[in-house]
C-alpha cells in the first residue's frame, strides 16, 4: 500500500510517500480501507518530536479516519466487506486496559497514529471493538473532519464544562477545528457561547458555528469585553484550547466558582498562577483529553442528526501531506484539513 511515512522527526519535509507492507488484521482486528483522514496539530507536535521521542520508525500518523472494511480478523463477527466505517480517534492500546471506563483515564489509552500506525495510508489494522459503524449519510472527507474533534469536545463541553441550556461560555480560537466543534456542540447543548478568534478573516467561520458574541483578541482585550457581556460577573465556562499565553485573561474573565477546562498547548504550556484568586474566587481548573467511545457517539449522534456540521477549509491528496502540515502551521486554518488516499 502507499503511505506517507516520516523516518525521523523533522519540518513537513520529512514525509516520504512510499510503498510499504498492507497489514494483516490478526484476532479480534479489522482491515479498513482509508476514505480519508483528517489532520490535526497534534500531528505535528508528532512530526516534529515535541510530545514523544519514543516513535519506532519508520511511521505512520494519523487519527482521524473514515472508510470501509476491507478484511476482518479471526473472532470478528458483525462486520462485512465494503461496510462503512469510522475509527476511534483514540483508544486503550493494551488489551489490559479494554475494560477502562471512561477510556480516556487509562493508562495506554492514547491518540490514533500515536505509537501505533495511523491513518495517512491506503489501509489501517485496528481492534474491532474501536470501530463504529458509519450512519452519517454524509461524504467521508465530513466524516474524517470530525471523530477528534468531536470527541474531544463533548468531553470538554459537556462532560467536564457541565454545560447546558443558558451557560454562557468563552471558546477559545473559535475557527480552529477542534474550537469550532465546541462552539458547536455548545450551542446544540442550549448554551450562549463567545468565542475568540486572531483576524477578522476568521470572525465569520465561528459565527456561523453559533457564537454570538466573536472577539478578535488581537484588536479588543477579550477578558474585558467578556466581563461588559456579562455584566461584570465572568462567563460561567471557559474552553481553552489555547494554554498558557491565555490563562490569566481567562480566568479574569470566569466567574466566581466558574470552570475552566483547558484541552490546547498551542500557546504554551507553563503558566503561573495566583493563588489569592485561586482562593478568593475559586475556580475549577479541570484538564480534559480526548473522551470516551460514548462520548464520541454522542458527538457522531450530533453530527448525524445535523446539530454539529464539518467545517472543512481545504483538502490536500495524501503525497502532498507535507503541504498541509505546513499550511496548518501558518496557522491560517479555518475549520478542518483533510487528506485523501
Amino acid at each position: 500500500m502507499k503511505a506517507a511515512v516520516i523516518h525521523e522527526f523533522g519540518e513537513p519535509e520529512v514525509f516520504r510517500y512510499e510503498d510499504v507492507t498492507t497489514p494483516e488484521p490478526a484476532a479480534g482486528e479489522v482491515l479498513v480501507k482509508v476514505a480519508a483522514c483528517g489532520v490535526n496539530h497534534y500531528d505535528l507536535y508528532l512530526r516534529m518530536g515535541a510530545v514523544f521521542t519514543d516513535l519506532q520508525f519508520p511511521h505512520i500518523l494519523g487519527a482521524d479516519i473514515s472508510g470501509t472494511i476491507a478484511d476482518v480478523g479471526p473472532d470478528v463477527s458483525g462486520w462485512s466487506e465494503g461496510d462503512r466505517v469510522i475509527v476511534a480517534p483514540g483508544y486503550t492500546i493494551d488489551p489490559v486496559d479494554w475494560d477502562v471506563r471512561p477510556e480516556n483515564r487509562a493508562p495506554s489509552f492514547e491518540v490514533t497514529g500515536t505509537h501505533t500506525w495511523g491513518g495517512n495510508a491506503d489501509y489501517i489494522r485496528m481492534p474491532a471493538r474501536f470501530v463504529l459503524r458509519d450512519e452519517t449519510k454524509l461524504p467521508p472527507v465530513e466524516v474524517a473532519a470530525l471523530p477528534l474533534c468531536l470527541m474531544t469536545a463533548v468531553h470538554a463541553v459537556e462532560t467536564l464544562g457541565e454545560v447546558k441550556s443558558g451557560t454562557r461560555v468563552l471558546v477559545q480560537a473559535g475557527a480552529s477545528g477542534s474550537g469550532n466543534a465546541c462552539v458547536q456542540v455548545a450551542r446544540a447543548l442550549g448554551a450562549r457561547v463567545a468565542s475568540t478568534v486572531g483576524s477578522e478573516a476568521k470572525r465569520e467561520t465561528a459565527a456561523q458555528a453559533g457564537a454570538e458574541l466573536v472577539i478578535n483578541y488581537n484588536v479588543e482585550p477579550f477578558a474585558d469585553v467578556l466581563l461588559d457581556w456579562t455584566d461584570g460577573v465572568g462567563v460561567d465556562v471557559v474552553i481553552d484550547n489555547v494554554g498558557a499565553s491565555v490563562f490569566e485573561d481567562n480566568l479574569k474573565a470566569l466567574r466566581v466558582g466558574g470552570i475552566f477546562v483547558n484541552f490546547g498547548l498551542v500557546g504554551g504550556m507553563k503558566a503561573t498562577i495566583n493563588f489569592k484568586e485561586l482562593f478568593f474566587r475559586q475556580p475549577q481548573l479541570r484538564g480534559s483529553f480526548m473522551g470516551s467511545m460514548d462520548e464520541l457517539r454522542r458527538g457522531l449522534d450530533m453530527l448525524a442528526t445535523g446539530k454539529v456540521k464539518a467545517v472543512i477549509d481545504k483538502t490536500f491528496a495524501m503525497q502532498d501531506i507535507a503541504q498541509a502540515h505546513a499550511y496548518i502551521a501558518s496557522r491560517a486554518v479555518r475549520g478542518k484539513v483533510v487528506l485523501i488516499p
